[in-house]
């Protein structure tokens, strides 16, 4: 192993003369295995992460991508023992970018990079108030490399002390990077997979349910033209024609994208089944989704938000049998937002309703909000969650034109 030093710590290629123990072994191989199981990207971005502070011995880990394949922007997508505010500054805050700073650095070159301490070292200084206050003095950040040389991002740990990272340290944590990348990519192509079935499982839901309802109609028009109703059956006629074109009217309108426009007229007609108001705010107006955006996303993270509210209501009073839906374009996001007046979330669940494992109802897996999740995080969107009175809750999603 070789290692050339800069002003930001070292910089080490691949060599030989250097061991891994078996326990090293085993948690590397660990890393591996979990796309075998079917864990979903975040938690294998986690794992990742734990793994990696394990083997450094370090206190904190933190798995960094780039938020666009050709992009220059990265964000932490998966972490551990890295505190909120931490990784809240590496977004938000100070953002990190391809070819600055330690991360950029190292996905730049695809090689890895050390800060020997962040007192000391001047790339590190834009972040060093905060890393100071933290405990962390010293870190290392190692790409994550596909083959042709595809850098997906960056794999970073954190210790507590000032120091070198040798190359034993430095040649085990790019083994362990190596493996990662593979489970990142395999993880995050069965997570597409996931969402792509949600989404048209979703819209197949919805013609069903469509079809469904044109089919009890037909059978009544059909019944009452037996019997000689004839202007029973016309009246009823006339109702089916003026109910459809006065919903297809009012979200064309709004709804320039003919996919959600379609569904969302469908969501209607299931809702109204129910005996449930489907109402589309009037301010309402989408003419085109965010490049980040695709229909089947699009279609996803709504039909989740829309499905999970209309079950919500369903049990209510027929005065809260309601359910809003908003979507909006503004000079810098477009916004969907979804409201119900139904029972609620705990305030101490609020957090937890996008992990893949929870759910309040005891038939249901939770993975339809864990994948609106992965998807607003992916396309660099947000989530706020708020219980307004007298009851219910509101989910906003927003995403980045």
């Amino acid at each position: 192993m070789t290692a050339a030093t800069t002003a930001v710590g070292t910089v080490a290629e691949t060599g030989e003369g250097w061991a891994v123990t078996p326990a090293q072994l085993e948690t590397i191989k660990a890393v591996s295995a979990t796309v075998a199981t079917g864990t979903g990207l975040p938690e294998t971005l986690d794992q990742i992460a734990r793994a990696a502070a394990k083997i450094s011995m370090s206190q904190a880990a933190a798995v960094i991508l780039r938020q666009h394949e050709l992009g220059i922007g990265l964000s932490v997508a998966g972490s551990y023992g890295l505190s909120p505010k931490y990784a809240d500054h590496l977004n938000a805050t100070r953002p990190l970018e391809v070819g600055s700073g330690p991360s950029g650095l190292a996905v730049e070159r695809s090689a890895a990079v050390c800060v020997v301490d962040f007192m000391h070292d001047p790339i590190a200084r834009p972040w060093r108030d905060l890393a100071i206050k933290e405990h962390y003095r010293s870190m290392l950040c190692v790409p994550l490399i596909l083959s042709r040389g595809r850098v997906l991002g960056v794999l970073n740990v954190y210790r507590a002390e000032p120091g070198m990272w040798d190359d034993h340290q430095i040649a085990i944590m790019s083994l362990l990077a190596d493996h990662a990348a593979i489970a990142i990519r395999a993880a995050g192509l069965l997570d597409d997979t996931r969402r792509q079935v949600d989404g048209l499982s979703l819209m197949v839901r919805s013609l069903r349910a469509q079809a469904h309802e044109h089919s009890n109609r037909l059978h009544a028009i059909y019944g009452l033209l037996t019997l000689g109703r004839a202007q029973e059956a016309r009246h009823l006629i006339a109702e089916v024609e003026e109910a459809y074109h006065s919903i297809y009217g009012s979200v064309t309108r709004r709804i320039e994208n003919s996919t959600i426009a379609g569904f969302l007229v469908a969501e209607s007609a299931i809702a109204r089944e129910s005996g449930i108001d489907f109402i589309l705010d009037r301010r309402s107006r989408i003419r085109a989704l965010p490049d980040s955006l695709s229909d089947l996303d699009a279609i996803t993270v709504i039909g989740n938000l829309v499905h999970n509210a209309i079950e919500a209501v369903g049990p209510m009073s027929r005065r809260r049998r309601r359910v809003s839906v908003g979507m909006f374009e503004r000079p810098a996001e477009t916004v969907f937002r979804v409201r119900d007046w139904g029972p609620g979330i705990a305030a101490d669940d609020l957090m937890r309703v996008f992990e893949s494992e929870y759910t309040t109802k005891p038939d249901h897996s939770g993975i339809g909000l864990a994948l609106v999740q992965h998807i607003v995080t992916r396309a660099g969107g947000r989530i706020e969650l708020e219980l307004p009175p007298p009851g219910g809750l509101t989910v906003t999603v927003s995403f980045p034109r």
